[in-house]
């Protein structure tokens, strides 16, 4: 590769990613499993958008490992905040139904509440947990009013068949 060049031609690009898309891969296996493709694919990116705009790095490669190394950290930091703050909402989160004197009941009907079909859970939740009135839920959900009444009626005439078992 021309070191003098300021630009990184198409074939040298083509050349580098043939010769190095493995070791790059494998390196960023090594960070983050589930996004290691994505990870050099974005990398590569980079590589075409930095010669474009401040011209051609000393050393391709290595500022294609460098920049896997930094996407690759960058990514697994995103998750485990994301992790940790989802652990900590999930420990403040209020249970959905009261247990009182009988935990065994609050249990069961949030696991029934769970069993609903999406759009009648959304529903039940947005009015019971969330008190938002029913012209609000068909703004948010972009149903109308009476398809948000239904959702909600049948919800309820579920939970109560199946809590009745």
């Amino acid at each position: 590769m021309n070191a003098g060049q300021r630009h990184l031609e198409a074939a040298e690009l083509v050349e580098l990613i043939d010769a190095r898309y493995a070791a790059l891969l494998l390196y960023a296996r090594s960070w983050n499993v589930d996004a290691a493709e994505d990870i050099v694919q974005d990398a590569l990116m980079k590589l075409v958008d930095e010669t474009g705009k401040q011209g051609r790095p000393p050393n391709p490669v290595a500022w294609l490992f460098k920049t896997v190394r930094n996407e690759a950290i960058s990514r697994f930091r995103k998750v485990e905040r994301r992790r940790k703050h989802e652990t900590e909402a999930a420990r403040l989160r209020p249970d959905w139904f009261s247990s009182g004197d009988n935990g065994v009941f609050s249990r069961e009907a949030a696991e029934k509440l769970g069993e609903l079909p999406a759009d009648q859970r959304e529903v039940v939740v947005l009015r019971i947990w969330s008190q938002l009135s029913f012209e609000e839920i068909a703004e948010l959900t972009a149903l109308p009013k009476t398809n948000v009444f239904r959702l909600y009626t049948e919800a309820l005439a579920e939970l109560r068949r199946k809590l009745s078992r």
